[in-house]
């Protein structure tokens, strides 16, 4: 009987710390969301026209028009491509 209350109680312990550490993971989780929401936020407001910019993709182009949905870009072949200011990932510092 003693046995069964021993491993009862490791497993408890063990169900209490993968819980804690889902809580933990879960908090971590919310706190990274909110800052790359924030960090997206500010990146969308500030396009302007002239600023290099990359996509998820690995596109590179200038920024040409800035609309409020869209934004014109042209790529290094000179086309000028009508994309989602939301598909803009990062402003290149180059």
């Amino acid at each position: 009987m003693d046995f069964w209350q021993n491993v009862l109680a490791a497993c408890a312990a063990l169900l209490i710390l993968i819980a804690i550490m889902g809580v933990v993971y879960a908090i971590y989780s919310a706190v990274k969301a909110n800052k790359q929401k924030a960090y997206f936020a500010e990146l969308h407001a500030n396009l302007k026209v002239g600023q290099r910019v990359a996509f998820a993709g690995g596109l590179f182009g200038k920024v040409v028009r800035v609309g409020e949905e869209t934004c014109d870009v042209e790529v290094k072949s000179g086309a000028v491509v009508e994309v989602s200011r939301y598909a803009i990932q990062e402003i290149s510092k180059k």
